[in-house]
């Protein structure tokens, strides 16, 4: 099953944070076409999830200078004085509504599941997606906007501050890990309704790592990645029939570029450098020097939804930062070795500062275009190096909810 069947079911959400009620399906042919429906849902929102964190964190730069609403994300400026993020940029709206619609489609998924005749596997494989994705959503937001609803009553749904969301977030990934043990999904769901390419059981662990570590749950965040077999992977698929909105933005339209300050900062022999970068430097629209992408090349290339690299650097910050620091290099050079480069001694990685450092410069080439880049100059204290420190409410929130909180 390609994205051309996720696409398939129609599930159109006008503003999806704003519903008064959770729709509920009634057949399970309806029920089932929810559940693919949803996985295309994420499988559309994560393109603005890429690139508007790459912009903002100074990793990519627009190419085209007629792009003034994505412009307005890039992280170097042409001259003068950064301006602030408008409200009413569209790309704004679209970023958040896009994950709403992933909330409000998992509620519906969640409301449904419970009101027709599904064999228990597949069942609790739906309650495990549906409670996955909306976790993910929840935590994707808190990495772009101070505060957010995550519980969606209606048009003045209250919004709760980024601990409160990522803890939400959290309990979200338990609850649908607990779903799988208690009754692990069917046949049935596995190979017809979860697409192609998602190991769900180790994909909830590896988000439950990543959101650990941003809510600063180190010992729970080395727990979980620990947990993640070691050979194990989860890539969002797409078809020809409907393509890939990565693809898109950086090949079909190239919209987008690499910061050229990647390559010339990379160390000599780094193998990740010429799978993802071009060599032909151009001017972008922002006073930078960019290259092309070479990820995302094909309309149906897929997307990591996490990596061993991740799980990897994830350990060795979670050690570093509980001050584990032999511990913590050997993940580390592991990701080293893995990119062609030597390990690093002990003697070059003796302080917690150093091993950090370390840590952030190989995210930075590992996890290239795959959205962490601004959480991670947030994490690691760095956000003044990041374009905005938060992005501004979209107007269309502020203007149907009363409980938006001042921008920033």
């Amino acid at each position: 099953m390609g994205l051309s069947g996720l696409a398939a079911c129609n599930l159109e959400i006008a503003n999806p944070n704003a519903a008064t009620e959770t729709n509920v399906f009634t057949t399970s042919a309806g029920v089932r076409a929810l559940a693919v429906g949803l996985q295309g849902r994420w499988g559309n929102a994560i393109a603005n999830a890429v690139w508007v964190p790459g912009l903002v964190a100074g990793e990519l730069g627009v190419t085209n200078a007629s792009l003034a609403p994505q412009r307005a994300f890039q992280r170097f400026p042409d001259v003068g004085a950064i301006t602030p993020l408008e409200d009413n940029n569209v790309e704004v709206l679209n970023f958040w509504s896009g994950h709403y619609q992933i909330v409000r489609t998992a509620d519906e998924l969640l409301a449904s599941v419970e009101n027709v005749q599904l064999a228990p596997g597949t069942a609790s494989g739906m309650r495990a997606l549906a409670l996955a994705m909306k976790g993910y959503a929840f935590g994707t937001l808190s990495e772009a906007w101070q505060q957010i609803p995550v519980n969606i009553t209606g048009l003045e749904s209250p919004f709760v501050d980024r601990a409160t969301a990522l803890t939400t977030t959290l309990d979200l990934l338990a609850q649908a890990r607990q779903a799988l043990e208690t009754t692990p999904a069917s046949t049935e769901f596995t190979s017809q309704l979860l697409a192609p390419g998602i190991d769900l059981p180790s994909l909830i662990r590896a988000w439950q790592a990543r959101y650990a570590l941003a809510a600063g749950q180190h010992a729970a965040a080395l727990a979980f990645a620990n947990e993640v077999p070691s050979g194990a992977s989860s890539e969002f698929r797409y078809a020809t029939a409907d393509q890939s909105p990565l693809w898109s933005v950086f090949t079909g339209l190239r919209y987008f570029a690499a910061q050229a300050s990647l390559v010339e900062q990379a160390e000599s022999g780094d193998t990740r450098v010429a799978a993802q970068f071009g060599t032909t430097p151009q001017p972008s629209f922002g006073g930078t020097s960019i290259v092309p992408v070479l990820r995302f090349a094909t309309q149906t290339e897929p997307y990591p939804m996490f990596t061993q690299d991740e799980m990897l650097l994830i350990r060795a910050e979670a050690l570093a930062r509980l001050t584990r620091l032999d511990e913590a290099r050997t993940p580390l050079n592991l990701v080293r070795t893995r990119a062609g480069l030597p390990e690093r001694p002990s003697a070059e990685l003796g302080t917690q500062a150093a091993v950090l450092d370390e840590i952030l410069r190989q995210r930075r080439y590992s996890l290239f275009g795959t959205g962490l880049a601004w959480a991670d100059l947030r994490r690691f204290g760095r956000q003044q190096e990041a374009r905005v420190t938060w992005l501004p409410y979209p107007l269309n929130e502020q203007a149907g909810n009363p409980n938006t909180p001042p921008n920033p």
